[in-house]
């Protein structure tokens, strides 16, 4: 049994900006001309905000109600969009399907129940996104406690505490108020080695699949080797030779380590017959939803490493 939707507060989808549309629009004809992203020529894209300050759009793509797809733009200081990332198949960047069933299991809630826990239906929730590494569901519990006040689980035993949770997965995560007050402060500076607007048009390469989707749990002996030092073209390189990689975020700015695969890539060419620039987006996700991040977006989080750990 889930926790129904009408128990949550979540921001709904918003008015965005002509040009995010606009850009979102093209984003979505030129990937839909193939594979993983064909199914998306008949979608219908949904826009959300992305947490306070963060001037970041979700723009999920469903098709008979269920998401197929989404991509993540953001605000460039300068003015117009960027592309950060974007994703295909049927595992959305915030599955609130996932954070459901999580929060149902922690309130003891079961098939059987003939009722919700109290609380449930007290429950705020926000998506909170600073950049590829950084998408969480942010859950307060507006009956026991105000915004932004963190209440001890000890302090009211049948309730939830203020907490953060991984947005795919919707694992608990060890975040707090003062990390994302400094995140949120801060919004992360797009690099200019991204898919944008008002520019010259940009077209996908098909995908290049290097290897087979994997856990980077399966294997920890990268924990112990000496990360790559790669640029976006020697990334390509490396995945040719080595066909899988592991990217681990670490930082200041968090207190956990989150390790992605990494098994392909795509490329986009932007220019014209005397200048052509390639933009790196690492592949990286589950095989029946690979996603696509901005090189330079990933790769100022942390660091690569040899999937092997040689």
């Amino acid at each position: 049994m889930l926790i129904p939707p009408d128990s949550f507060v979540i921001a709904q989808a918003a008015p965005a900006p002509e040009e995010a549309v606009r850009f979102a629009e093209q984003l979505i004809g030129k990937l839909s001309a193939s594979k993983p992203f064909t199914a998306w020529k008949e979608a219908r894209p949904e826009f959300q905000p992305l947490g306070p300050g963060m001037h970041a759009w979700l723009v999920t793509l469903t098709q008979d109600g269920k998401s197929i797809g989404y991509l993540i733009l953001g605000a460039k200081p300068s003015g117009g969009y960027a592309l950060i990332e974007y994703g295909a198949g049927p595992e959305p960047l915030f599955d609130t399907v996932a954070l459901q069933r999580a929060l149902a299991a922690e309130s003891g809630v079961s098939a059987h129940s003939a009722s919700l826990p109290p609380h449930s239906a007290a429950l705020q929730v926000e998506q909170l996104y600073a950049g590829p590494t950084l998408a969480e569901w942010r859950i307060v519990d507006r009956a026991g406690q105000a915004a932004g006040l963190q209440v001890q689980a000890a302090d009211r035993g049948d309730s939830l505490p203020l907490q953060y949770r991984d947005a795919r997965n919707a694992d608990p995560l060890p975040d707090n108020e003062s990390i994302w007050r400094r995140l949120l402060a801060s919004p992360p500076q797009l690099s200019s080695a991204t898919v944008a607007s008002g520019s010259a048009a940009a077209i996908p390469d098909r995908p290049t699949k290097t290897a087979d989707s994997f856990d980077p749990n399966d294997n920890l002996l990268w924990l112990a080797s000496d990360q790559l030092k790669l640029t976006a073209s020697s990334l390509t390189q490396e995945l040719r030779q080595h066909k899988a990689l592991i990217f681990a975020a670490r930082s200041e700015d968090r207190n956990y380590t989150l390790p992605l695969p990494v098994y392909g890539y795509q490329t986009w060419e932007q220019g014209d017959d005397t200048a052509t620039i390639e933009h790196v987006y690492v592949m990286t996700g589950s095989a029946a939803s690979p996603r696509f991040i901005a090189f330079d977006e990933l790769a100022r989080t942390g660091q690569f490493y040899n999937s092997t750990g040689q």
